[in-house]
């Protein structure tokens, strides 16, 4: 309701680039090996010269600390972790710690997200589908008892709870599934295609569940989705109007909210996240609400700083949407 506020940012094109292909060189050793140092460094600079400056034009703004904020990237932008920039010393807060971050692809799809209201919010259809043996791929240890801990918490919340796993996560059983359920969590190996990304996929076990199917799908009124799978927000720098990845495919798929991942998740980490995040994503009626996902998210990220989980992991999730 006012007019657009133009932060200048001190940072080259070319700068950007170089810090971009840096933060993807150095994501793909997480877990390999001690990479906390760089990161620290990718995060401080990204605080010095882009997010810093805006944090201020917010405060100037009234926009108080605790509030939603909401980024949305362009070209190499979208592989930066704008979300959890920060100087990272005793005592200096980083953007966690003053605002919760949401991403949009486009102003348009949040617009649209915004607008949206549930047409029964009476009825609460919710699928879990895990694939934790796909062929061929890496097995996953953790999806059974993540999807049998969402089970136990929203069972008894929801209107009707059907879990898929294993050999019934196929392409057209995940394809049946998505069209009669308003909620989804998908826990499985996410698999991007910077080349082509309406190529981009989730691994069931039969083959991969593509992009291109999930947004010709015939949606019923969808509200929110959790992809629990790697690399599940990575975009792609040959396309600069917007990012066109897994999460953002279930935005513009009619999804008001999703919850996805930058990078590979460590399994044991991802049943943390999601134990703590459905326990805040119910609302005082006891009904889920998708509005609540980006806080549910934040206090999530919260208790694994608290448990000294690396530095990666938690800031590895990032929700897009309303």
């Amino acid at each position: 309701d006012q007019d657009p506020v133009h932060v200048p940012i001190d940072i080259t094109q070319t700068e950007v680039s170089d810090l971009s292909t840096e933060f993807q060189s150095l994501s793909k050793e997480f877990g390999s090996f001690d990479t906390q140092h760089k990161l620290v460094k990718i995060l401080r600079k990204l605080w010095h010269v882009i997010v810093g400056p805006v944090v201020q034009a917010l405060g100037t703004s009234n926009v108080h600390p605790g509030s939603r904020i909401w980024w949305c990237p362009t070209a190499e932008f979208t592989l930066l972790p704008l979300h959890a920039a920060g100087v990272y010393e005793k005592k200096r807060d980083s953007l966690p710690h003053i605002y919760i971050s949401s991403y949009t692809p486009t102003l348009a799809t949040l617009v649209r997200a915004r607008q949206q209201v549930s047409r029964d919010a009476s009825s609460q259809n919710f699928v879990a589908i895990g694939q934790g043996n796909p062929d061929g791929g890496k097995p996953l240890q953790c999806v059974a008892p993540e999807l049998a801990a969402i089970a136990q918490r929203l069972g008894p919340v929801v209107s009707s709870f059907t879990s898929l796993q294993d050999s019934l996560a196929t392409v057209q059983g995940a394809l049946d599934a998505l069209n009669h359920n308003q909620w989804l969590h998908l826990a499985c190996h996410g698999m991007p295609n910077r080349t082509q990304p309406f190529e981009s996929s989730f691994t069931m076990r039969d083959g991969p569940l593509m992009i291109k199917d999930i947004i010709r799908s015939n949606w019923q009124n969808p509200e929110f989705a959790f992809l629990s799978a790697c690399h599940t927000t990575v975009g792609d720098k040959k396309s600069p109007d917007e990012s066109i990845h897994l999460a953002a495919a279930m935005q513009f798929s009619g999804f008001r909210s999703v919850v996805g991942s930058m990078w590979s998740v460590d399994d044991e980490v991802a049943q943390e996240v999601v134990s703590t995040f459905y326990d805040n994503l119910v609302n005082d009626s006891g009904k889920l609400d998708c509005t609540r996902a980006a806080v549910a998210l934040h206090k999530a990220v919260k208790k694994l700083r608290r448990n000294n989980v690396p530095l990666e992991q938690q800031i590895v999730f990032v929700h897009i949407g309303v």
